[in-house]
Parts: structure tokens; C-alpha cells; sequence
């Protein structure tokens, strides 16, 4: 698959989308799967190749009750250098980065809002994903009948086939039992869930190298409001995180930052 063909189909997917107020997930998988086909992308999942790297991006949002629109234009002050958001600079030179996402060093007044981020502000507001399950409507459901994603230990995200696929969040030993609410209630739901598992099972949520400052997190099941925040980061030294292999990769990651981080995944971010 060529990375230019791609990048023409989410700009086709995106420029639909922002044409109306918002679209149902169903009718994007649909869409997604229809680009794939004519364009020859070759996607094993379309939905996750083409759609959901623009969510993550931060350029389209969930309005709620499993409908999508394109999120509020904004322009990120940085103070040497500018991203613009969902709204092009037409007075100063700027340049493309990806989909909605442009780069200036100069300040345009647009007409839309101004943010200085601040990554870790932002983290300190996030719950502990075992606070965010915990939530969750408590089950009743017979244990038993349940199929475990991490089979070998059986503890963690669990999946039902019952009148449609119903998951779960499993400690037997606990008599804990919650279910996860449907991505269109929660887009978040499983990621979280998914993330715990690791951690109740050993398994960890991320490597961090203090000597580089860089962070390493399984690309699999990464919340995708925990990505955009390290990417307001990363956009601190105009450096955007990377995919390599099954991880995503954030250079320049401030040993703080990392600190909340692991209060938020139940400290499963190794120190290295």
C-alpha cells in the first residue's frame, strides 16, 4: 500500500465529514470500506487504517451516542511556532503536517480560538484507568460463560456472545465483574479496559528511557485521549510520535509527564 494513496483517502474521508454536522460510526466504517475497495488499499480493517489516525490526531472528535464530526478549530501557541488546527493560516507561511494540521512560525488571527497546552495539566485532570473501569454497571453475568482476552491467566477483559458481543471486566477471584459500555456510549471503553488487563496480568503499558527522554507505548489498545496529549507534547519540539512496529514512539517526554502517566496506568510504565 502506497502512504500517499492512504493519505488521499482520509482526505477524502475527512473532507466528507466535514460537510456535515456529524456522521454515525456505522456510516464511516461504511465508507471506509467502500475507499479501501476502490482504491485498493488492501486494508485488513478500513475503519482502523483510514478513520481512526484522525481521531487520534485530535481532528475529529465524538459528539456523543456514536456520531463524529470534525473537533473546534484551534490554533496551539507554542510561542516560537504555531499548529493550526482545522483552519488554514491565509497571511503567513505555513506547512502541512498531516490532515487538518498545519505548522507556522508565525501567528495568524484566524478568527477561532488560541490555547497554549499544557500536556501535563491536562493529565493531572485523567482518572486511574482501575477508577474508570470500576465505574462501569456492575454484572451479574455467570463468569463462566465468559471468553477471556488473555486466556492463559483469565483475568481482565472478557468477551460474551449474546445477542450481539458483550464485554466484560473480569477478576473471578475478586467476584468482580463489570460491563463495559458500548463504543457508541464510551469510544474509550475497551482501550481502557484492554490497558488494565496488562496491568493486572504483569504486563506493562509502556517503557520509558530517561537517559533520551523517550517514551514507548504498544500502539494496540492505546487510548486515543492519552495519545493526543503526547502529541501536544511532542508538537514542543516539532517532533510528531511515530509508529514503530506494534509501538508508538514519543521523543522529548518530560520525566513528569511520564509520572502521570504511570498514576494513570497503575504505575505498568517501566522506568529504564
Amino acid at each position: 500500500m502506497n502512504k500517499g494513496n492512504k493519505e488521499q483517502v482520509q482526505e477524502l474521508l475527512y473532507v466528507w465529514i466535514s460537510n456535515f454536522d456529524k456522521r454515525s460510526l456505522e456510516s464511516i466504517k461504511q465508507n471506509c470500506d467502500y475507499l479501501n475497495e476502490i482504491y485498493h488499499l488492501e486494508l485488513r480493517n478500513p475503519i482502523w487504517g483510514i478513520f481512526w489516525p484522525l481521531v487520534f490526531n485530535g481532528v475529529i472528535d465524538h459528539v456523543g451516542n456514536g456520531f463524529y464530526a470534525l473537533s473546534e478549530p484551534i490554533v496551539l501557541d507554542y510561542g516560537t511556532h504555531f499548529y493550526y488546527i482545522n483552519v488554514l493560516p491565509q497571511k503567513v507561511k505555513s506547512k502541512h503536517i498531516s490532515i487538518g494540521i498545519s505548522l507556522s512560525e508565525t501567528f495568524e488571527d484566524v478568527g477561532c480560538k488560541t490555547m497554549r497546552p499544557s500536556a501535563i495539566a491536562i493529565l493531572k485532570s485523567y482518572p486511574c484507568i482501575k477508577d474508570v473501569v470500576d465505574s462501569f454497571p456492575l454484572s451479574l453475568e455467570d463468569e463462566s460463560n465468559l471468553k477471556y482476552v488473555n486466556w492463559k491467566f483469565k483475568r481482565g477483559l472478557a468477551e460474551l456472545d449474546k445477542d450481539g458481543l458483550i464485554r466484560f471486566f473480569s477478576l473471578p477471584e475478586q467476584l468482580y465483574l463489570r460491563q463495559l459500555p458500548s463504543r457508541t456510549v464510551n469510544p474509550e471503553a475497551y482501550a481502557l479496559s484492554y490497558c488494565l488487563t496488562r496491568v493486572v496480568n504483569n504486563e506493562l503499558n509502556g517503557k520509558y528511557d530517561q537517559s533520551i527522554h523517550q517514551l514507548t507505548m504498544p500502539a494496540f489498545a492505546m487510548p486515543f485521549m492519552v495519545y493526543r496529549v503526547l502529541l501536544l507534547e511532542c508538537m514542543v519540539s516539532k517532533q510528531l510520535p511515530r509508529k514503530q512496529a506494534s509501538d508508538y514512539v514519543f521523543k522529548n517526554i518530560p520525566t513528569g509527564i511520564v509520572n502521570q502517566l504511570n498514576r494513570i496506568f497503575c504505575n505498568s510504565i517501566q522506568y529504564e
